[in-house]
């Protein structure tokens, strides 16, 4: 008597070991130039309202004694916004919205630190469905990152998070795909996913 055995071949990408990324490297250059060239805020001397309400529109108070100097970086950075716009077609605030990806992740393993924005999750808060973001409130307490700066990732086993604040490298295989949701549009997914909690790593001791 004869036993067939099946050999199933393991895809190449889950193979291979996970690439560390920054978020940054999820950006394509323009984009990362762009957002970068955002107008910076002078959060000291605003109201609690007026960081509630903060964007990178906002930030100019005359109330300040470096009034002058803003309004001469307002203007310098008016200037480079056009000059962008007129050399690129785009300035930062489409940035902010982009879906433009590097496709060279695509179906890459990557290991990633972020935190998690729970999409779907049932009765006992089992998620299966979350955004992975690159900070924390994303989504829920301020505005969502650009597109192409959230992950969205299904997890069918599905698990239980401790709290919102607690970030986690999350290893798995980048798939290049728009996923959207009422928290969010994200231009990254990821599959095959492990989960692993975030720590910090612990510094040299120098004995004197």
């Amino acid at each position: 008597m004869f036993f067939a055995t099946a050999v199933y071949a393991v895809p190449e990408h889950l193979m291979r070991p996970a690439v560390t990324v920054e978020w940054t490297e999820l950006l394509p250059d323009e984009d990362l130039r762009l957002l970068e060239s955002i107008p910076q805020v002078d959060h000291e001397s605003m109201s609690e309202d007026e960081l509630a309400l903060d964007s990178p529109m906002e930030g100019l108070n005359s109330n300040t004694s470096a009034f002058e100097d803003q309004v001469a970086n307002a203007i310098a950075e008016s200037k480079q916004a056009i000059a962008d716009e007129k050399k690129y077609g785009r300035d930062w605030r489409d940035a902010l919205k982009s879906t433009k990806v590097r496709p060279e992740f695509n179906n890459k393993r990557i290991r990633i630190a972020g935190y998690i924005v729970p999409i779907e999750y049932d009765d006992n808060q089992v998620i299966t469905e979350f955004f992975l973001v690159p900070y924390f409130g994303a989504c829920i307490h301020v505005p969502p990152p650009p597109p192409n700066q959230l992950i969205y990732v299904k997890h069918p086993k599905g698990f239980q998070l401790p709290d919102l604040y607690t970030p986690f490298w999350v290893d798995g295989t980048v798939v290049i795909e728009t996923q959207e949701n009422e928290l969010g549009l994200s231009a990254y997914s990821m599959r095959n996913v492990k989960l692993t909690r975030y720590e910090e790593p612990e510094e040299p001791e120098f004995l004197n």
